[in-house]
């Protein structure tokens, strides 16, 4: 990503001025040194605006709990909601007012470097699951990274791939494929997309199962 500046990302509890030195991108610090931006101020700018701007603050406030989902080891279930969020964003981008050239840069940008750095986040303790049932496991990481390019492609025509302002692609394709490698050898051919992340093996297994019964 050679044209996307370094930000760092704000603590929701703490001044902007306090963070200004950190790394945003390093996966290594806890949930709280790597929590989302303030949510944005809204003003008497317009109903479409105001609606768009509470939903932005309510994402982010979401993202602050993915990051607690990490942290208390609930790793499958925070990959699902970062999902599932970032679907949202990129889904309704024009709606949010993220794909146009208006508004506050500070806020989007905000928003973006929020958003990746969950996921690198997520990425950088997916063995750390507490519990089996929240295990990452090979085929989780495959339909993550269908998603990813999916996301990506959908948001290449507003410019918003690679960038500061838009999905870290590279990056975190990088951090699942560096994962796969932790896991066994990446496969050239990726599954069906499913529904979710936690049902990513539900349809194999019935049919495996009806395979077999026959």
């Amino acid at each position: 990503m050679d044209t996307r500046a370094e930000t760092t990302v704000e603590d929701h509890e703490q001044e902007h001025d306090q963070n200004q030195n950190q790394d945003p991108r390093s996966p290594e610090s806890d949930a709280s040194t790597i929590s989302c931006p303030n949510s944005p101020q809204q003003g008497p700018t317009g109903d479409e605006e105001h609606a768009a701007t509470a939903e932005l603050a309510s994402i982010q406030e979401e993202l602050q709990t993915v990051l607690e989902y990490v942290d208390h080891g609930m790793i499958l279930k925070s990959f699902d909601a970062l999902s599932r969020l970032t679907d949202i964003a990129v889904t309704n981008c024009e709606k949010l007012g993220l794909a146009s050239d208006g508004g506050a840069i500070d806020q989007k940008a905000g928003f973006w470097t929020g958003l990746n750095n969950c996921w690198l986040f997520a990425f950088s303790h997916y063995g750390n699951a507490r519990s089996e049932d929240q295990r990452v496991r090979e085929h989780h990481l495959h339909h993550l990274h269908n998603n990813v390019k999916a996301w990506a492609d959908a948001l290449e025509k507003y410019g918003l791939v690679n960038y500061e302002l838009g999905l870290w692609e590279q990056d975190i394709l990088e951090a699942i494929e560096v994962c796969l490698i932790n896991t066994s050898v990446f496969a050239t051919t990726m599954p069906a997309t499913p529904s979710s992340v936690a049902d990513a093996d539900g349809t194999d297994k019935d049919d495996n199962d009806d395979e077999q019964a026959e």
